[in-house]
């Protein structure tokens, strides 16, 4: 090899090792650069939510609903008021003939005008119907107001979760872009050497699988966070902006695990849906209180004023009126409430298998993701950033070749990439947790 050849290569090898020597992580999260950005927390996220959802404000108005037929519910039946009179008389051709007749017609009984009759009813409710309709209504408004809680809690969950997520995705996404420009340059300095004839060409081609794997890895991040941004969006009702909300923080507690034991009762009690299986009992309990009542007719009442139409002239009549209940005693609708008691109580069972379920397999996992990060060895971090260091030094000072250069700045970005992995599994379990009781337990 000439004096030049090898002055070329020297010179190389010192380009790389100033060009690979570069910050390895950014420490806060980025947007793309082209977006307008809106730095935010997640109380502020959360505050935003609360006011602006549109799902949480739909099921608000069906609280409101059910309010309304509560009042519906207790209101008394109308009465009714009936009016007759005669609209043609073909024996005089009068129209609407209401004049009162003659006294030389009222002496022969004759009457061609001045007949009407004017009836009023009222019915009456018997058996308590109102009130037991007043209190199924009572029961639906509280059905109302315990899917608005689950609703709340479901949407709440997703807000946090599609948080952490962007936030680590950023993080992971950032790793990845410092890793690209790094190899960039690696690979472009290998061309520039391979001209010279100082590395192989399957060492550059080698630099650039490395690159596209890279590149692979940002793209599918970058999908993953625009998925995330449009799960924001709609949670905060800003599908018509282009704002990439930036997470600005996310606290990383680890307090002691609560006892299995209380984190089922606390489910069992908390629970929005536990309720509302217990609250689907009464409600079948009330339907079928309902329905029993109505085996009972209701009674309809009324007073009947006739004029020149009756056994005399001026008649006042009194009016009753109930359906005899022969055939009709409501029993296919009272046996169906029946049923559906039974239904409920079944239900309220397996709801209650479900919850003990679901705070079990979220309680198994934090327990595994508590037990993964508190294992770590002391000063693991600051190894873990060591590597890329160390690697830099001994690639620069020809200590390493090329291939174990790659091997460690790989382990670096495994490394780097499982530790951000980490804190967002156990953000998301712990909240998991939190979901699944409906308690603020972290």
């Amino acid at each position: 090899m000439t004096r030049i050849s090898t002055q070329i290569i020297k010179s190389f090898f010192l380009l790389i090792g100033s060009l690979v020597a570069v910050p390895l992580l950014a420490q806060t999260p980025t947007p793309p650069a082209s977006a307008d950005t809106l730095r935010v927390s997640l109380p502020q996220l959360e505050q935003q939510f609360l006011e602006r959802n549109y799902q949480l404000i739909a099921q608000r108005y069906q609280i409101d609903i059910a309010g309304a037929a509560i009042t519906q519910a207790g209101l008394r039946p109308n009465p009714n008021l009936w009016f007759q009179t005669n609209l043609y008389n073909p024996n005089t051709g009068k129209v609407l003939p209401l004049k009162t007749p003659s006294q030389a017609d009222i002496n022969s009984q004759v009457f061609n005008s001045g007949y009407f009759a004017v009836q009023l009813q009222q019915v009456l409710l018997l058996a308590g119907k109102r009130s037991k309709l007043v209190a199924l209504a009572e029961s639906n408004r509280s059905l109302a107001q315990l899917a608005f809680r689950d609703v709340l809690r479901t949407l709440r969950y997703q807000l946090y979760t599609t948080y952490a997520n962007l936030f680590y995705d950023l993080q992971a996404l950032n790793l990845f872009q410092e890793e690209l420009v790094r190899q960039q340059r690696l690979t472009e300095s290998y061309r520039i050497a391979q001209q010279t004839g100082g590395v192989a060409p399957y060492e550059v081609t080698r630099l650039e699988v490395a690159t596209r794997d890279l590149q692979a890895n940002i793209a599918n991040y970058s999908s993953q966070i625009a998925d995330e941004q449009a799960t924001l969006r709609v949670l905060l009702r800003q599908a018509n902006t282009r704002a990439f909300l930036l997470p600005t923080e996310l606290s990383m507690n680890v307090p002691a695990l609560p006892n299995v034991a209380t984190a089922i009762d606390s489910a069992l009690t908390n629970r929005p849906d536990a309720a509302l299986s217990q609250e689907q009992i009464t409600n079948a309990e009330r339907s079928l209180a309902l329905e029993k009542s109505r085996r009972t007719p209701d009674l309809t009442t009324g007073i009947l004023f006739e004029r020149y139409g009756n056994a005399y002239v001026n008649f006042t009549g009194l009016q009753l009126a109930m359906d005899l209940p022969v055939r009709n005693r409501n029993q296919g609708a009272i046996r169906s409430a029946e049923l559906t008691l039974q239904s409920a109580g079944v239900g309220r069972e397996n709801q209650q298998a479900i919850i003990q379920s679901d705070v079990l397999n979220a309680y198994d996992k934090l327990n595994t993701y508590y037990g993964q990060y508190n294992s770590r060895p002391t000063g693991y971090l600051d190894r873990i950033r060591n590597i890329s260091v160390e690697a830099t030094r001994a690639y620069n000072a020809r200590v390493i070749g090329l291939l174990d250069y790659l091997d460690k700045i790989r382990t670096y970005q495994q490394a780097q990439l499982n530790n951000i992995n980490l804190q967002n599994n156990l953000f998301q379990s712990q909240q998991l947790l939190d979901y699944v009781t409906n308690t603020r337990f972290f």
